[in-house]
């Protein structure tokens, strides 16, 4: 009886001391986190807490002490490299973070706040000698946490999600100019860690944008913004864009611009194949509209579906590398290295397919509106040990190399407006097939040998 009692007592001393050993256990992995951080530029200068039988609140301010040892930081968790005046903006700016947690181990998600305080020194001696008002007003805009991130951080299974909060400024600068920036309804979801997710998927209800200057004005506004990301590997990866309407406005510079695009969707894919990777892209709008004084164009339904396959692992791993550095056309080595890259790529063989580019209608200044056109491709580059070589005597030794195969399907009334404006299109009357309301062209390109419909061009 004895030794039950004492079971007991034990086990509900351990229900007791829960809260304290899982506020221990996450203030150890917070401590552990700010040490790195500490180590990369980012100094903890002030760390206050509030602590309950079963919660836990923690306010941290942070200013960045060494920007360059902090971007080298976050460029582990990226392929791109961060441009240089990033570093000049952020050395020295105060950062508060705010968190929220249950003393019971894994009982909820954290709940965590992050927004800037303070421009950095350098910054705010700049912006007053340059315009105090737009100082004062920055000032005052990230002391009422402006900018602000929301997370709820789930431990257990490492899911996300979070907001940002939304943002309504107008600006005025002391020439006149007056800046106008609103942000609503942004949202963000994910897993993984929260600077390299596995997976991200973000929407903006509305993000508007609007600079007046005197006459001038410039006005850009996106409706229903959707993206999401799935990162299962540096190969094998998914990104989509969705969005509902985009509007541009440009005043008073002597040509007026007006733009408008109507449910943009478009994804890109990555895939690991073995030894090979293949790419997907394809981008559809519904309506795009442009005009000005001296033209208009207005386009519907536009579709473009291309793939490549084929491509060599390794050779295509040392391309993005490359790409991924922003310097790389501007240094000389850096792109005798691309050239040298694209070469070694290209000699593995790899398969190009245009599955669908086209154009449903369009009208412009000149013409009301009229049936497009529509374009299927593939293009094969074999794989050629010796094309380095080849490159190097003659780029022409390698036309060998390449077969294509296209239809062109383009509507009468298109054809007829091209072969008014362009003596290209009136070559192609000798090969001119009709089918209903249109002109069909298939192009072969094979063995050096070219034909149009069947009937040879060489």
């Amino acid at each position: 009886m004895k030794k039950s009692i004492l079971a007991v007592v034990i086990l509900l001393l351990i229900i007791v001391s829960l809260p304290t050993i899982g506020n221990t256990f996450i203030q150890n992995s917070i401590d552990e986190r700010l040490t790195e951080l500490d180590s990369f530029g980012l100094e903890t200068l002030k760390d206050e807490s509030r602590v309950s039988y079963l919660n836990t609140s923690r306010h941290l301010e942070f200013i960045l002490k060494d920007s360059q040892s902090f971007l080298n930081y976050l460029s582990q968790y990226s392929d791109k490299q961060i441009p240089p005046y990033v570093n000049a903006m952020l050395e020295g700016i105060l950062i508060g973070t705010d968190i929220k947690y249950s003393n019971l181990p894994f009982a909820k998600a954290f709940e965590i706040e992050i927004y800037p305080m303070q421009l950095s020194q350098k910054m705010s001696e700049e912006l007053q000698k340059d315009d105090i008002n737009v100082y004062k007003n920055l000032k005052n805009f990230l002391a009422s946490k402006g900018i602000l991130y929301h997370i709820k951080y789930n431990l257990l299974n490492s899911d996300f999600k979070g907001y940002i909060k939304d943002i309504k400024e107008h600006i005025a600068l002391s020439d006149g100019t007056e800046l106008k920036i609103s942000l609503d309804g942004a949202k963000f979801s994910g897993n993984g860690v929260l600077l390299a997710p596995n997976e991200l998927s973000s929407k903006i209800k509305e993000l508007h944008f609007e600079l007046l200057q005197k006459e001038k004005s410039l006005k850009i506004v996106l409706n229903k913004l959707k993206s999401s990301s799935n990162f299962e590997s540096i190969n094998t990866c998914l990104t989509s864009v969705d969005l509902d309407t985009m509007f541009l406005t440009l005043k008073g510079t002597g040509d007026d611009v007006n733009i408008s695009i109507e449910q943009l969707r478009a994804n890109a894919s990555s895939n690991d194949q073995g030894d090979s990777t293949q790419l997907n892209s394809k981008t559809s709008i519904k309506s795009f509209n442009f005009s000005s004084k001296s033209s208009t164009l207005n386009i519907e339904k536009f579709n473009f579906d291309i793939a490549m396959s084929g491509l060599d692992k390794k050779e295509y791993l040392k391309l993005t590398e490359l790409l991924s550095q922003s310097n790389s056309m501007m240094n000389p080595k850096s792109n005798v290295a691309l050239q040298t890259n694209l070469i070694n790529l290209l000699s593995k063989g790899t398969v190009l397919e245009i599955a669908n580019f086209s154009i449903d209608e369009f009208s412009d200044k000149t013409s009301k509106k009229i049936k497009g056109f529509s374009i299927k491709s593939n293009v094969t580059i074999k794989e050629d040990k010796e094309l380095a070589h080849k490159m190097k005597v003659s780029p022409f030794l390698a036309i060998p190399n390449i077969s294509l195969e296209s239809e062109l399907r383009i509507s009468k009334e298109l054809y007829t407006k091209l072969q008014n404006t362009n003596k290209m299109f009136t070559r192609l009357k000798a090969y001119e097939k009709e089918d209903g309301d249109d002109y069909i062209f298939v192009v072969k390109f094979v063995d050096t040998k070219a034909s149009i419909n069947a009937k040879s061009i060489n």
